[in-house]
């Protein structure tokens, strides 16, 4: 996995790989089951992988590849933009680590209806490809999506209606996770964020951000940011400090970001200094996070309008001209 950024273009470029050559490439399923997160071969019939094939790469092309407002980022720099694709940079949790193994080997082991049930599946990796290249879709498979005997189920058979009288389960055409060209990336954060180890990847990211902070001495009290570690919203944000914060990387003095956080209209008051405003004190959550964003670089004047921009959403903060 490349720490390099990784463009919107560049994945674009890699998927249309496989709808120029759909004819050419095959899909192989593989389930993974409670308690153990080693791929198990699933043996399904020919037209039904071709069905699956169809609709994995139809979403693919119509979700991603036509999607203009698509952008890639980093997964360490995450924020509040929609309608991104996530670039894995950071240690992969043991949830995702089915993905490092090698698909579509011989003798590999195979999902056994004598020794699981379909009710067992907790995800499914969809491997496609040829000889040549292959791509792996991870999809989790929701309770919902897996109907077993349990229940009482008819089906259409001509002019009536008949029981089913085996388990069976549907397949929808989104997915959480694509790898590609040995890249991960995550169509679906929030399912990310649910994973116990990544929680634990994204804490041990964060106390890298807040080391930086720390390094900065412009804290009254540190352990205000300390205590937001546990909590993934901060973390990520915390993360994306360690990762590629301009102000730390350009080496900005705290004389100047106390000076900023005065005198910035839509900060002015908003976050609080020692008696010497020497330094400053988080004392609430809107002050927290301003300061986050303050490291961020996310408050920004337009050199045409003289307007105050939140670099991220790009939303009119004030309206007032910037005084010469």
């Amino acid at each position: 996995m490349t720490t390099q950024a990784v463009t919107k273009e560049r994945l674009d470029a890699d998927l249309q790989y496989y709808i120029n050559n759909k004819d050419d490439v095959a899909v192989i399923v593989y389930a993974i089951v409670k308690g153990n997160n080693a791929p198990l071969r699933m043996d399904i019939e020919s037209p039904a992988q071709n069905g699956l094939k169809s609709l994995f790469l139809n979403v693919i092309n119509n979700d991603i590849l036509k999607n203009e407002d698509l952008t890639v980022l980093p997964l360490s720099s995450v924020d509040e933009r929609s309608k991104v694709l996530y670039h894995y940079d950071i240690p992969v949790p043991d949830e995702l680590k089915c993905l490092n193994q090698a698909l579509g080997q011989p003798d590999e082991p195979e999902f056994d209806f004598n020794v699981h049930k379909l009710e067992d599946i907790k995800v499914l990796l969809i491997c496609i490809g040829n000889a040549e290249r292959k791509m792996t879709l991870y999809k989790t498979m929701a309770p919902v999506n897996i109907f077993s005997r349990d229940g009482f189920f008819l089906m259409k058979s001509d002019t009536r209606l008949k029981e089913i009288k085996e388990d069976f389960f549907r397949v929808s055409g989104n997915f959480q996770i694509i790898k590609i060209s040995g890249e991960l990336f995550v169509v679906d954060l929030l399912l990310i964020e649910k994973m116990f180890g990544f929680h634990d990847v994204i804490k041990k990211e964060a106390a890298r951000g807040m080391q930086s902070i720390s390094d900065m001495n412009i804290l009254t009290n540190m352990e205000a940011l300390n205590e937001l570690i546990n909590d993934v919203k901060y973390a990520r944000k915390l993360t994306r400090v360690a990762k590629a914060s301009p102000v730390i990387n350009a080496g900005i003095d705290n004389v100047s970001i106390i000076q900023f956080c005065k005198t910035y209209p839509t900060l002015k008051g908003r976050i609080r200094f020692n008696d010497e405003e020497t330094k400053i004190s988080l004392d609430t959550k809107v002050s927290k996070d301003l300061f986050i964003k303050v490291l961020m670089d996310d408050f920004l004047t337009s050199q045409l309008t003289k307007f105050y921009y939140d670099s991220i959403a790009k939303d009119t903060l004030v309206s007032e001209v910037v005084g010469d």
